[in-house]
């Protein structure tokens, strides 16, 4: 095999979460194997913590930003063997711009978010790129996927399942004691752009609120839930593991809706890493990932969450029980220890 030239193009830089599972934490496994990567991410440097900030005077940024990436493509493009985008090369810009850039290079496509959806179910948006995801992937030498769902969205693209997952060594229970808590705690982790997640188990919440005693553990957002003992902290990748392997029951809710359908699950992942149950809503992905019953509970209806959550609440040894097989579900199939290999496979398959 041939050393390959390879261009990851991110949308953010690693402060952004899908750019850094997707795309940059596969770095040192295609270094490893010798080939040269290079990165260009499109958005700037912050543009993440602008994004929850609200900052709204970006614009003339991301213009820039998207002006030095045509650029830079204009001109080194042929210089890789391949290139690896995430997600598309501009957002909100028509697929013959990005036809015309990628037209005689080789390269693959990268989602964790059915973007494709957006673009058709917004009035203006899918007048003018209803079409673009569908073309963009159909010229793709291969399109790695989080979730089999796109197997049903994406029916032009050369497909490969590529799961967003976990480093073991990141997620080391062997380094920390694990704490008896006289009061379970519930978590859930993410960000200001997915808190409103909670609202859909708000009511559950509450209801489960009224019969236990327990503390909702909220990372990486800010909430505040009436009647119900809440502790929210300021996500970091140092406390990540820590703050999730400290609690009981990892939950992850969702609505009901297409755009859900192309969630990765990577909230069940983090927690199964940590060694929690889970709960979480009935999506594709969700329910490949959950062993119902062994690993998790997947929750369709609000007597659901109540039920299940009660019932892990309840019984500590069961906690136990299901936590070690969460535990031994991501060893086994969502890591990098198993997964680095295999995409670098997948790319060097293209050469």
């Amino acid at each position: 095999m041939n050393n390959m030239n390879i261009l990851l193009l991110p949308k953010y830089h690693p402060e952004g979460a899908s750019s850094r599972y997707r795309l940059y934490n596969y770095i040192q496994y295609f270094e490893g194997k010798g080939h040269r990567v290079d990165v260009k991410p499109l958005l700037y440097k912050g543009y993440v913590k602008d994004l929850y900030s609200k900052n709204r005077n970006k614009s003339l940024k991301i213009m820039m930003d998207i002006f030095k990436r045509l650029s830079f493509l204009i001109k080194n493009r042929k210089n890789y063997d391949v290139l690896i985008i995430e997600k598309e090369l501009f957002t909100n810009i028509p697929f013959f711009i990005e036809w015309i850039i990628l037209k005689g290079t080789t390269y693959t496509v990268d989602y964790d978010d059915a973007i494709s959806i957006n673009y058709k179910r917004n009035r203006v948006k899918r007048l003018l790129f209803r079409n673009k995801i569908d073309k963009l992937t159909a010229g793709a030498a291969v399109t790695t996927v989080g979730n089999r769902w796109y197997w049903n969205e994406l029916k032009k693209a050369s497909l490969e399942y590529l799961p967003t997952v976990v480093d073991l060594k990141s997620y080391n229970y062997k380094e920390l004691t694990k704490t008896q808590n006289l009061t379970p705690i519930i978590v859930w982790i993410g960000s200001p752009s997915t808190v409103h997640y909670l609202k859909c188990v708000e009511t559950a919440i509450k209801v489960l609120a009224q019969k236990h005693d327990f503390i909702l553990r909220v990372i990486g957002a800010n909430i505040e839930l009436d009647g119900v003992k809440v502790q929210c902290f300021k996500w970091s990748q140092e406390m990540e593991f820590k703050l999730l392997y400290e609690a009981d029951i990892g939950i992850m809710p969702l609505f009901d809706t297409i755009w859900e359908k192309g969630k990765c699950g990577f909230k069940l992942i983090q927690y199964m890493a940590s060694s929690l149950p889970t709960v979480a809503s009935s999506a594709p992905a969700n329910e490949e990932i959950t062993l119902q019953g062994k690993t998790g509970f997947i929750a369709s209806h609000e007597e659901d969450w109540v039920n299940y959550l009660s019932k892990l609440i309840e019984d500590k040894e069961l906690r136990a029980k299901m936590g070690v097989a969460a535990r031994k579900r991501i060893e086994e199939n969502y890591s990098y220890q198993i997964w680095g290999d295999r995409f670098v496979e997948i790319i060097e398959k293209l050469n």
